[in-house]
């Protein structure tokens, strides 16, 4: 065997140990994350815990609330409005990450938004989105402002939930927010996340209900933010 063929073997023998060392390192990365979600966000196994368990090292500061929309009233609480209590919002992140900048802004909302008593006023939902996004960006904490974007379009209304009053045709409209945030986020330099076609999430079997995932669902949702994650901390 000569010279050049026992390099060969050598080196595809080594190759799966440095790559594994690779992405060891760098879900080892100590990001600083800062989610901002609906009811989806909330439970124990929900999406930001399902971030923070693939990213051992990295710090999860999440403010989600059951109920929240981009932009709109939902149940008559103004506190449900991201628009109204982003400020608040932005405030309690900056007072709780100090001088340490965020890496990323996770936004996963639109589920709410989707409601049947919205239908009406679906072309104000990107256009919240995007009041939303500009709003970060511009925000008075550089610990904030600098850090990147993901957003997360809202996974899909399962049978369960489309059976009821409240989410009846909310599967369209959640479909609609797929494309239209998809473009919200080029416009503004957002990464992006399409919620409503995750490989491997299945809502009909990965809910309860047909809205709220389980473990199983959230961990399918976060697994691309994941790799956008680390291929931008490179």
């Amino acid at each position: 065997m000569n010279n050049k063929i026992k390099f060969l073997l050598a080196f595809l023998v080594l190759v799966p140990f440095v790559l594994s060392a690779q992405t060891a390192a760098l879900d080892s990365k100590p990001l600083n994350i800062f989610t901002l979600g609906d009811s989806n966000g909330t439970f124990p196994e929900s999406w930001p815990k399902q971030l923070k368990d693939a990213l051992p090292n990295a710090q999860v500061f999440n403010i989600s609330k059951s109920g929240r929309t981009i932009g709109f009233l939902n149940l008559g609480d103004s506190t449900l409005n991201s628009l109204l209590v982003l400020d608040e919002n932005l405030k309690k992140a900056a007072d709780f990450t100090q001088a340490r900048p965020f890496d990323f802004v996770v936004v996963e909302l639109g589920t709410n938004d989707g409601k049947a008593v919205f239908a009406d006023q679906q072309q104000e939902v990107p256009d919240n989105l995007e009041k939303l996004v500009k709003q970060i960006k511009t925000c008075p904490y550089p610990t904030i402002s600098n850090a990147r974007i993901i957003i997360i379009s809202p996974p899909p209304y399962g049978a369960k939930a489309e059976a009821t009053a409240k989410y009846a045709g909310g599967g369209k409209r959640v479909e609609a927010m797929s494309k239209a945030f998809q473009k919200v986020a080029k416009r503004n330099n957002c990464l992006f996340v399409n919620g409503y076609k995750t490989p491997g999430l299945n809502v009909e079997t990965m809910t309860a209900d047909g809205l709220h995932l389980d473990a199983a669902g959230s961990k399918k949702l976060i697994e691309p933010v994941v790799k956008l994650m680390l291929a931008g901390s490179r």
